[in-house]
């Protein structure tokens, strides 16, 4: 069984966090799949892609990453 799923990465979102800027939230790691690798589902490719500033969405510095999941 294989599921697609992808995760929006967008550097604003970081102010969510408490942080003030961007800038000071440089280097701020989060676990987006741990519930889906608990589960005992296993990464088999990841691609990124998405819009740069002034692109697609009109937000500054987001992108999207896909990552195509398996479970045996």
């Amino acid at each position: 069984m294989q599921k697609l799923v992808t995760i929006y990465l967008d550097r604003e979102g970081y102010r969510i966090l408490g942080k003030r800027s961007p800038e000071q939230s440089h280097g701020i790691v989060q676990e987006h799949l741990e519930d889906y690798l608990a589960a005992g589902w296993e990464i088999k490719s990841i691609a990124g892609g998405g819009a740069g500033a002034g692109e697609g969405t009109g937000s500054i510095g987001c992108t999207w990453v896909v990552v195509l999941l398996e479970k045996p």
